[in-house]
Parts: structure tokens; sequence; C-alpha cells
């Protein structure tokens, strides 16, 4: 009977990797190493089944040839540094960054390994990361988060149509402040004042107990709708986020379908199987030699815009026919 390797990563999920006989000549295995805000449930996160098999038509069997080396800071940002050094004293060939708030404690940790960020910086240049997209320079390279004033003119000005008469918006947040403040909060004013909206907060969520308080905390506000970052824990809990949503009576948009699968009005953003699915060529590259400066950073090109009926009846939002006309996908 074959011995059997466990990892676990992402939330609990365990994954079994055959390992070969003691007798058999074992293939060099290259180690790449995963670092995360969140939780290590990649079982609970369809994206990363884009990954998963992508890496296996690029000829990388996990736990053969490929050894994913896991850390996740569960929602605790300030681990990050620490998760990072490990991964970096690991001497990994290459670290994958998941989402925009470890890529800080990436680079001060591993300047000399490559990174490759998947939808880490909405501004990689202006951040420091990279030099171009074109030539990034250095060591960090792979695919940008669309934050931009024109995605957030284009999700505000759905919930402003879908909603009717509207004011103000409050911003659910659960990622770095700083990272809000600096990438984020520019581009989201500048949208705003296009559409003569306000926008409250940001309204912070560290953990599953703070999304009821929040709630509350955006409806004393007067929120009338809610726009809403996933990090990590508003992703984890994001059934519990409709839930709320619903009870509260405050239309959500999201970035990404998953959201509105799990009961939130509407998404509008990138197609995060797309990011995903284009990660494995990235790796791929560095693995067989390639510097990650050499390599052009990819920004998002596929928008979605998802909508749940049941959700909207709920809430008594009635879809005009042109935002239905426009959608990629509509959940009955």
């Amino acid at each position: 009977m074959q011995r059997r390797e466990f990892i676990t990563l992402l939330g609990g999920a365990t994954f079994a990797w055959p390992r070969t006989g003691r007798t058999q000549q074992r293939p060099k295995s290259k180690r790449s190493g995963i670092l995360a805000a969140g939780a290590s449930a990649l079982k609970d996160y369809p994206p990363w089944a884009e990954f998963e098999q992508g890496i296996r038509e690029l000829g990388y069997v996990q736990g053969r040839n490929l050894v994913l080396e896991g850390r996740f800071a569960e929602g605790d940002l300030e681990r990050l540094p620490t998760l990072a050094a490990e991964l970096a004293a690991m001497k990994v060939d290459v670290i994958v960054i998941l989402g925009p708030a470890p890529m800080r404690a990436a680079k001060a940790a591993a300047p000399d390994i490559p990174i490759v960020m998947v939808a880490g910086s909405s501004d990689p240049i202006g951040e420091g990361f990279i030099a171009s997209f074109a030539r990034p320079g250095g060591n960090i390279t792979g695919l940008t988060y669309a934050v931009s004033s024109e995605r957030f003119g284009k999700q505000l000005e759905i919930l402003k149509e879908a909603i009717g008469a509207m004011s103000r918006v409050a911003m659910l947040w659960d990622d770095d402040i700083e990272l809000f403040r600096r990438a984020w909060a520019p581009a989201l004013e500048q949208a705003a004042r296009q559409l003569d909206l306000q926008i409250g907060g940001p309204f912070l969520v560290r953990a599953r107990d703070d999304l009821e308080l929040t709630f509350a905390a955006m409806a004393e506000w007067r929120a009338e709708a809610v726009l809403v970052a996933t990090s990590g824990i508003i992703y984890q809990n994001r059934s519990r986020l409709a839930e709320l949503s619903n009870s509260h009576r405050l239309p959500v948009m999201a970035a990404f379908r998953d959201l509105v699968a799990a009961g939130s009005l509407m998404s509008y953003g990138p197609n995060l199987a797309a990011i995903y699915r284009r990660v494995p060529v990235y790796v791929d590259k560095i693995l067989k030699g390639e510097r990650p400066g050499d390599i052009p950073v990819e920004q998002p090109t596929k928008f979605e815009l998802v909508i749940n009926l049941k959700t909207a009846r709920a809430l008594a939002v009635n879809f005009p026919a042109s935002i239905l006309a426009r959608a990629d996908e509509v959940i009955e």
C-alpha cells in the first residue's frame, strides 16, 4: 500500500498526494510557496480549481514534481510578515501571493525569491512593486487587481440604476486599512463624485462576529446600498453576508460572482477564474528559469455582471430590462 503525504491548505482542506517508493528514482521537486491573508480552505474557493487544472496541464503533479507550501493568516493580517519570512527561510522556488494584503510582507521578506501576484495590487507601479507592466524588473510579476475609478463607476452606476433614488453607499472592508487609503479611496471617491453619491466608511470587518455589528453601523449611517471588498473574512462568510444584507434590506454590490451565488444581490468585476487559470503559466515560466522581471504583468481584461433575482425579489429591487440584458449571468 502506498504511503501518502498529507498537506493542509486553506481552511482545513487536506490534500493527499502519492509518494513514490524508496526504491524508485524521484524526480527533483520544485517548491512553490502560497501566501494568503485568508483561511486555508482552498476547497471552498472555486477559482483555485482553475489553478490546479492549469498546473496539471503543464505537467506538474502535486507532491511529485511540485510541492506547495501554504501559509495563511486566517484573517489576522499582523501574521503576514512572519508567514512570509517562513516561506523565505524555506528557500522556495517561487511564492504565489493571493490577493493584495500579503504583497508588502512578501516583498520585504523575500527580495531574492520570484513572486507571482494574483490580483495582488491595483497600482503595482505606484506601490513600488514593479517598474512597468511590460518589464516589471525586480522579483515580482503576475496579475493585477482591477481597482479603478472606471470599475467603481460602473458598479455604482449599476447600483443606482437598479435601486433608483440613492445617495449613500457604505464601503464594507476586510483588508488592511492603509491599502484602502492608498489604493481604493482615491478611485472610489472620484467615481462617487461623478454620480453625486456619498461613500460611508470604510466599515471594518476583522472576524465573522464583526459582520452583524458592522451591518448595524451601516444601517445607523443610513446606507442605502453596500459596496463590498473581499480579501478573506468576507469571502469566507459570504453566506452570512447575504443573510445580513437581506435582514437589513441593504443591497450588496460585490466584485465576484461567488458572493452572488451565496445570496448577495449582484457583482461586477474581473473574472477570477480567468485570472487563476493564468497563474500556472507564470509559475511554469519561473520554474523553467525565466526571470520575473522580464515577464510582463497582466491586467484584467474580462469583466462580468452577475445578478441574483431571488435576492432581488426579497429586497424588492426591480432590475430594469436594460441591466438584465447586459448581465453575463442571472441566478434565479
